[in-house]
Parts: structure tokens; sequence; C-alpha cells
């Protein structure tokens, strides 16, 4: 997926072209030579965002690090809380669009949440691991595990989403992570991802990345405007290319850190 180095807004991005997205990769060390021999400039970033809160507000950051987990800030990383139902199956804006609304911000060592008429939520950001407290969840059909964040944090989004029963979970060192390898996709694609491509809370990839110019395609055929706020991307690239090339590369590199494709986003 990537390597643990350090993303900044200001980075060149080099990409190269799928042959075959749902292809398995099995390159050695000279291949991999040769490929980086073959990386084009295609653009530059132009905005990094960290969402610590799956379906919530993200943070606009100049730089994080590239963990293999997702974009890290301060020790908050992209999607490691998620709020759930009672089922444990993940919530999200298709299902409660006031999550939309809230806000995300870090301070020391907490995470903040805010939303209209309540008061803030304060989320430890390295909460100590009870092991009752650990709780089987769902994201989409994909099972993992959280850490319950408690009552607190329960209350507080059942009473802002109005929905009852809701609990917020965190996605805590040592408990499970997913392996988007062993994933099979719904949609019947391939899955070109390797052992060791793991997740915490987000769908089938640690990243996500989009082009201001597929941006801009569809605003062109839209009347009503929409931003990247809709689609939530990590990394935000401005590109010499097409709208929606970024669907066919097959790698990605920014300065040090190499990233591979592993699936185009089929949702917001």
């Amino acid at each position: 997926m990537v390597s643990g180095d350090e993303i900044n807004g200001s980075a060149y991005i080099f990409g190269t072209l799928a042959v075959a997205s749902a292809a398995k990769y099995a390159f050695g060390a000279y291949t991999r030579w040769q490929k980086l021999q073959r990386f084009e400039l295609v653009g530059r970033v132009s905005a990094l965002n960290v969402f610590p809160v799956k379906s919530c507000g993200g943070i606009s950051v100049q730089r994080a690090l590239s963990s293999r987990l997702g974009l890290r800030v301060q020790g908050v990383t992209d999607r490691h809380w998620m709020v759930t139902r009672p089922n444990g199956k993940f919530l999200s804006q298709r299902h409660a669009p006031k999550m939309s609304l809230l806000k995300v911000s870090y301070h020391g060592d907490q995470v903040f949440v805010d939303g209209p008429g309540m008061p803030t939520l304060k989320l430890p950001i390295n909460p100590t691991v009870v092991p009752s407290l650990v709780k089987k969840c769902r994201v989409w059909v994909w099972g993992t595990e959280g850490l319950d964040c408690g009552q607190e944090a329960a209350d507080w989004m059942s009473s802002f989403l109005g929905q009852e029963g809701l609990r917020v979970l965190f996605s805590a060192p040592g408990l499970h992570k997913r392996e988007s390898s062993e994933e099979l996709k719904p949609w019947g694609y391939g899955n070109p991802a390797l052992l060791g491509d793991q997740l915490a809370f987000s769908d089938i990839a640690a990243y996500m990345l989009l082009s201001e110019e597929s941006l801009n395609f569809l605003n062109s055929n839209l009347n009503k405007k929409v931003t990247m706020r809709n689609f939530r991307p990590n990394i935000v690239v401005s590109t010499n290319a097409a709208a929606f090339d970024e669907d066919n590369w097959q790698e990605i590199k920014i300065g040090a850190t190499l990233m591979r494709m592993l699936d185009p986003c089929k949702g917001v």
C-alpha cells in the first residue's frame, strides 16, 4: 500500500497506467525497478484531508504521515472512529445525513466532535483497551472489531442523530484489522490487494484519491454544484490528465511514498 513517509500538500504525483485492474501483483525487485522507470509526472497534490470519524467532517492539513492504515497527523489516523447501529453495522450519511454537520478536530491527546446545539464530545486518542469493551462491528458486509468509547459518546451520538442505541467505536492498536486481500467485492470485480493491505474502518482501501479535474467535469454537468466535501478524499490532486484518469493509475508515487490502486470508489 504505502511507505511510512510524509506526504505534503505541494508534492508532485507520478502515476503508471493500469494494464489489468483485477490482476494480482507478483513483482520481484527487478520488475519493480523497471516499473519505477516508467512513472510519468501527472500532477501535484493540492490538498490533504484526514477524516478521523468515518462519514463525518474532515481536517485539512498541510502534511501528514502516510501510514499503512491511512493518513496520520498528531497521532490521529484517518477513519479510526466509527458510529455503529445497535446491530453493529456502521452508520453513514446515507442513512444519517446530519452526520455531515459534525465537525472533527484534534487537541492535544483528544479528538473533538462538534455538532450544532451540542456540547463538544471529547474522545481520547489513545484510550486504554479493556477487553470487555471490544465489540464486533461491520463495514458493509465485512466484519471487524472496535473499542467501545463509552456511554457518554453513545448518548451524544444518539441524541444528535435522533437514533437510539448508537455506539462509537475506535480501531485501537492491537485490535483486528481487516485484510483487504481477503474480502470479496460484492460488485464482482477481482481483488488486486495483497496480504498486508490492511484497513481499520475504511471501505476497501486505506486512502482515497480524487482529482480536481474529475470534480470540475462532474460540476459542468450539474445544475447544483458539489465540492470535495461530498466525496471526502484524503488526497486531492491537480493533474494534467483528463477527468477520471486517476481510475487508470496502477501505481502512484508521491515523494518517497508508493501506493497501489486497489479499487475505483463506487460511492460517496
